[in-house]
């Protein structure tokens, strides 16, 4: 048998789920967790800008590849 164990943070948002009633509060939730995201993953983009891991001429080459896995 397989036991869940969540963090601080899977608990906390488990317990404002817990508090929501109609599908706006949903939706305006999950807005808010996009966002939160959103701007995290811009932080770590901005910061490999920086160093110099991304560049101008590393986007355009990545604009020909194709990374999916072929199945």
């Amino acid at each position: 048998m397989q036991t869940l164990t969540f963090n601080q943070a899977q608990r906390e948002v488990l317990d404002v789920i817990s508090c929501l009633q109609t599908d706006q509060e949903i939706a305006e939730l999950k807005a808010t967790l996009v966002k939160f995201m959103n701007d995290r993953l811009q932080v770590e983009l901005d910061k490999l800008w920086d160093e110099g891991v991304l560049s101008d001429e590393k986007l355009a080459s990545y604009r020909n590849e194709h990374f999916r896995t072929s199945y």
